[in-house]
């Protein structure tokens, strides 16, 4: 049974390398999300007072020579006289925000800050691949590989009886896998929930329906805002003597930045490892002597 477990391990995490390295590297960004959303919050832009604001119609025509390939469509003025104000784009279906000058027309950047755009965009990424709802039914899908790696890891999980020698990279992947193996499951079970929140929603009406009569928090209704809270490590506030913003606060996001790095390490030692254990492979095959049981 233990052979089985160690061949669906390595070759479920051998198909799952990329996703394991994604996953968790921008989970671990996203562990700080709000307070890099806050960092980057939109501030209107400034721009130099002139002899006359444009009117809308003349933004508008400014806009579409500066943008030939799309549709300028409708004018946002700023608050201010000296904003810049937002001039709304559309190509097919797509529809994007850019800001312009309302006293020359010329366009000053995106609405949005670089920041801010990367910060939406590693999210996007996170939670659905890039690819909407069918993007996130994958997501949630490829979670629960990630939970089977961890589950089976720690299964497979033996002291050596062997002498090793110090620094070996199968040891330092079995010991950092047994140590981080309970949070890889859980990231797996609890990104598999967030991914399906309907699947989650009907679980809890077929255990606990909803009593219009007395509309009270349901223990899966706490199991689900906990299962959240885990993911990201977002427990300030939540956890007695622990308010948000407080040390401990960050000092658990710290932490689960740090951990959710080494499923990083475990990808790629355990992708290394097979990888020269198919060389070492092929060496016999071909006669060159080899020691299989190094890799």
């Amino acid at each position: 049974m233990r052979k089985v477990l160690v061949k669906l391990h390595r070759w479920i995490g051998v198909v799952l390398f990329a996703y394991v390295m994604m996953i968790c590297l921008t989970g671990s960004f996203l562990v700080y999300r709000p307070e890099l959303l806050r960092m980057f919050e939109p501030k209107p832009t400034e721009v130099a007072v002139g002899a006359r604001l444009l009117s809308d119609d003349e933004l508008l025509q400014a806009a579409a020579r500066a943008f030939p390939a799309e549709s300028a469509v409708q004018v946002w003025r700023g608050a201010a006289p000296h904003h810049a104000v937002e001039v709304d784009l559309e190509r097919g279906e797509v529809r994007r925000n850019y800001l312009f000058d309302p006293y020359t027309g010329k366009p000053v950047g995106p609405t949005l800050p670089l920041g801010f755009r990367a910060t939406t965009f590693i999210l996007k990424l996170h939670a659905e691949l890039v690819g909407a709802e069918s993007g996130r039914v994958v997501n949630g899908a490829l979670g629960l590989g990630l939970a089977f790696l961890g589950l089976t890891g720690a299964l497979v999980w033996r002291p050596r009886r062997k002498p090793e020698r110090a620094g070996s990279l199968r040891r330092l992947h079995m010991t950092t896998g047994i140590v981080v193996a309970m949070f890889v499951v859980m990231w797996g079970v609890t990104g598999f929930h967030l991914a399906y929140p309907a699947a989650g929603e009907a679980v809890i009406e077929w255990f606990e329906p909803f009593d219009e009569l007395n509309p009270a928090e349901r223990t899966g209704d706490t199991v689900s805002y906990w299962m959240s809270y885990l993911h990201f490590g977002r427990l300030g506030g939540y956890v007695p003597g622990c308010g948000r913003g407080d040390p401990c606060d960050h000092a658990i996001k710290t932490a689960w930045v740090l951990i959710a790095l080494a499923p990083e390490f475990l990808a790629g030692s355990g992708f290394w490892l097979w990888l020269r254990g198919r060389r070492a492979r092929a060496r016999v095959r071909a006669g060159a002597p080899a020691d299989i049981r190094s890799s």
